[in-house]
């Protein structure tokens, strides 16, 4: 009979064995890239867009360093997508028969950012001559709902990466990726629907209806046959930059 004094060194040294092989092998022991610890001295220095450079040959995985690069190149590129400074900004003059919906669809900036960029509280204060700084968009939604996230990508550079609380089921026969759009933008103030036109939109919780069926929402009821839940101060600032008729793309992993 073995004394418990061998068992104990023979788990010992296999306990050894075991790690030692394990930090050989990343797929048993991933490490944290340097590059995660350098974006984050480079935005300690205010140096966000060498962070954003840095980190995007990781935005894409799916792991934990995937996860912390996106969520650092959003803490950048959303406040520069949603400011004057924007590369794409340019001035548009109001003419005759312009509204903020009008000029919205054909400078493709979305209505919400056109307001925020230029101080507009009512949207029928506008008058002709008027100069209004716009930001040509036309972002990209990705819902990954296995990965409990939601990206906004502007081609192939992401824009920003939101978590999703929770999620109603989905079943499986309709877990499969598709193409689809948002199709309807609509904000709730006090439980009662606000449409985007009106005054009080600016104030009122987002809600984003998808072609096939999905909402993101916040908690509020709606017609959707699946909704999807963020916090709501990502939700406002996810619709901020996209309006009716952005790309839409459900992601999940090839069976």
């Amino acid at each position: 009979m073995k004394s418990i004094f061998s068992i104990f060194v023979g788990a010992v040294l296999y306990s050894t064995v075991l790690v030692a092989s394990a930090a050989e092998n990343y797929s048993l022991w991933p490490r944290r890239p340097e590059a995660l610890e350098q974006a984050r001295r480079l935005m300690q220095e205010q140096k966000g867009g060498e962070a954003v450079l840095l980190l995007q040959p990781y935005v894409t995985d799916n792991g934990i360093a995937g996860r912390e690069a996106r969520q650092i190149c959003g803490r950048v590129n959303v406040p520069r997508y949603l400011s004057r400074l924007h590369p794409g900004a340019k001035v548009y003059t109001v003419r005759r028969g312009d509204n903020i919906a009008r000029i919205s669809a054909t400078q493709k900036c979305p209505q919400d950012v056109l307001m925020l960029l230029n101080g507009i509280v009512e949207p029928s204060n506008i008058r002709i001559g008027q100069k209004l700084v716009v930001v040509p968009m036309r972002l990209r939604l990705v819902v990954n709902p296995l990965q409990r996230e939601v990206s906004v990508w502007d081609g192939e550079q992401l824009v920003a990466d939101y978590p999703l609380l929770s999620m109603d089921d989905i079943p499986r026969s309709k877990q499969k990726s598709e193409k689809t759009s948002v199709v309807a933008r609509e904000g709730y103030l006090n439980g009662v629907v606000v449409l985007p036109r009106s005054a009080q939109y600016p104030a009122s919780e987002r809600v984003l209806v998808l072609g096939n069926g999905m909402a993101l929402v916040s908690g509020q009821n709606t017609r959707a046959t699946v909704q999807l839940c963020m916090e709501q101060k990502d939700l406002n600032e996810l619709a901020m930059m996209l309006d009716c008729g952005n790309e839409v793309q459900i992601l999940y992993p090839e069976r």
